[in-house]
């Protein structure tokens, strides 16, 4: 069976452009959730978002990033399609082409397949707009939550397969293309897919990840319908494990991989970012927006990833936490993380970049590098105060030092979907 590895990472986050900025930003405790400025968010119940610093929403800045390495003809089609304008779309090929490069694959895409997701289309919906502005931002909003509600004529202006379809044709991929929508746990379960076609020969190398934006007048809305942003338009608004903590901040960008054997990429002379040693996915089945309060599936998914890469609790040095900031999620995967592996450093990156929903578990997987690259265990932005229910080793806002020989990485998702992944020093 061959051992799976990261050879290739690309980020596309609040805190800047770049896998690089991504890890400098947290090895310095830096976070980046504030004012949204994209849009006019003012009549919005919350107003700040852990927004990507690409402030165009004219396709402008993706047109330059491209130039040169495609046919003009091609942005053109593109251009015309929306996909251009589609924030996550761009997000999705900045850091898949960043990772590609990284990796060192060169032009040789043979036999490379793509294991994505991509959050379901939000910013395009052009009936959205109007009724935004006939019917005031109350109204719709509740068109968006309230259920039974007469729909209007929607229609996708832009085609949510163009992520994927661009960086076929950016790289000239020959192998199958497989999409992951298990929500937040979309991310995490495309690169556990990866490892697992390397591992059983069915794939040489896979380019995965995921890729999303909810900061947009349906995203904000919906997301506030349900409840779970915080109410506080301040930077410190997602506080995760808090005492004070009252809901997530939303948040995008995109996380890009590529995994392939590791005697392939030490054949060709690549430096693997880690191992991947296990993963596991459950389902709670219990709530829409709520886990289990006992956190039960939680654990299981834990103890599986375990039990997969042939682990035991002690071997884990660092768990990269879900840790939403809202008050339920916290305490009940606080619970889960306790009874399966007791006193280990646990923190969240999601106050300093926000909830990137579909790409939460990809760019936390990026973040579980960090420890590998600079022996640097991420901070948990803005946890000042703790507790008692959130009965774990919580890394502050400030990062610690630790050399760790493995990590996991939780991602539990909207609809109880369920992700862990264990990550390992490459040798």
């Amino acid at each position: 069976m061959s051992q799976a590895v990261i050879t290739g990472c690309g980020v596309v986050s609040a805190l800047g452009v770049g896998a690089r900025a991504f890890w400098d930003a947290l090895g310095e405790g830096r976070a980046a959730v504030g004012p949204i400025h994209h849009f006019d968010a003012s009549g919005f119940p919350t107003r700040v978002a852990g927004e990507v610093p690409v402030l165009r929403t004219d396709g402008a800045w993706l047109r330059e990033y491209l130039g040169g390495r495609l046919p003009e003809s091609l942005l053109e089609d593109w251009d015309a399609s929306g996909a251009l304008r589609d924030r996550k779309i761009g997000f999705g090929w900045v850091a898949a082409l960043e990772a590609w490069h990284q990796a060192g694959c060169g032009e040789d895409a043979s036999d490379t397949w793509l294991s994505m997701a991509l959050g379901l289309e939000q910013a395009f919906l052009e009936d959205f707009g109007p009724l935004l502005r006939k019917e005031g931002t109350r109204a719709a909003i509740d068109w968006v939550a309230e259920p039974g509600a007469p729909l209007p004529r929607v229609r996708f202006r832009s085609r949510i397969d163009l992520c994927a379809d661009g960086l076929v044709k950016m790289l000239g991929l020959t192998g199958p293309v497989v999409p992951h929508v298990s929500a937040c746990a979309a991310g995490t379960l495309a690169v556990a897919h990866a490892a697992s076609l390397i591992e059983r020969g069915a794939a040489t190398r896979v380019l995965c990840g995921a890729s999303d934006s909810m900061v947009n007048p349906l995203g904000l809305g919906g997301m506030s319908r349900l409840g779970a942003p915080s109410p506080r338009a301040e930077p410190d608004a997602c506080r995760p494990f808090d005492r004070r903590r009252d809901g997530l901040a939303i948040g995008e960008g995109a996380a890009m991989f590529v995994v392939e054997s590791e005697e392939r990429a030490l054949a060709r002379g690549a430096r693997p970012l880690a191992r991947i040693l296990g993963w596991a996915s459950t389902q709670d089945a219990y709530k829409t927006t709520a886990p289990l309060p006992d956190g039960s599936m939680a654990r299981k998914a834990m103890q599986q990833a375990l039990k997969r890469a042939g682990l035991s609790a002690r071997d884990i040095g660092y768990v990269n936490a879900h840790g939403t900031g809202t008050p339920l999620n916290d305490p009940a995967e606080a619970r889960a993380i306790r009874e399966v592996l007791g006193d280990v450093p646990v923190s969240s990156i999601k106050g300093a970049v926000g909830h990137l929903m579909a790409a939460s578990g990809a760019i936390e997987v990026a973040a579980s590098l960090l420890p590998f690259l600079g022996d640097c265990l991420p901070g948990t932005a803005h946890h000042r105060e703790r507790d008692p229910d959130c009965d774990i080793d919580i890394i502050g806002e400030r990062p610690r030092e630790a050399r760790v020989e493995a990590v996991l990485s939780n991602s539990f998702g909207f609809g109880g979907q369920n992700a862990t992944i264990i990550l390992g020093r490459a040798a």
